[in-house]
């Protein structure tokens, strides 16, 4: 069991990290896409990029077609609920997917003392990883299916990730609103 799942994390770290160079390769053609998707379909694709931006690890965040949307002139209020819903949406995904499947990957990987020592840091320092994680650039996915995985209650994770997540998309929204 331990080959098999070290096998599985290691596959989907590769995938992860391949995604996440594609998407920073690509960083200006995907920003001129959102900012056209956005301009022509409205509301709706801000809700669908702020989905998909905080689907996989990569360098875009939500508040980026928040920010195209509110220099198109849509409703920054608007643009807010649907970036945060968005967000919201697919982090609960991503913390379910870590706590339903990643947990007895890094059980099977981990041996019991290296895994009490991961999973005592994780409880110890977990809350300010994923606040960190929610208000900065580092990847915010991988700490959804880190929360997950070493058993965060959905509470903590709602509160130190979900809302804090709010607060930076709010944060932006603002700031480019008022600049425009």
């Amino acid at each position: 069991m331990k080959k098999r799942s070290l096998t599985f994390l290691v596959s989907l770290g590769l995938l992860v990290v391949s995604i996440a160079l594609i998407v920073a390769l690509n960083v200006d053609f995907l920003k001129s896409a959102i900012g056209k998707n956005i301009q022509a379909y409205g509301y709706p694709s801000v809700f669908i990029f702020s989905f998909l931006a905080d689907s996989v690890d990569q360098p875009i965040g939500p508040e980026v077609p928040a920010s195209f949307a509110v220099i198109f002139g849509l409703d920054p209020l608007y643009i807010f609920g649907l970036s945060v819903f968005g967000s919201w949406i697919v982090s609960s995904i991503n913390f379910y997917i870590g706590k339903r499947f990643l947990s007895k990957k890094i059980r099977g990987v981990c041996g019991r003392s290296s895994r009490n020592r991961v999973c005592n840091l994780f409880k110890k320092y977990g809350k300010a990883e994923i606040l960190i994680a929610s208000l900065t650039p580092v990847p915010y996915v991988s700490s959804c299916w880190a929360a997950g995985a070493f058993g965060m209650k959905f509470r903590d994770f709602f509160v130190f990730g979900m809302l804090a997540r709010a607060l930076r998309i709010g944060f932006f929204v603002n700031l480019v609103s008022y600049l425009v």
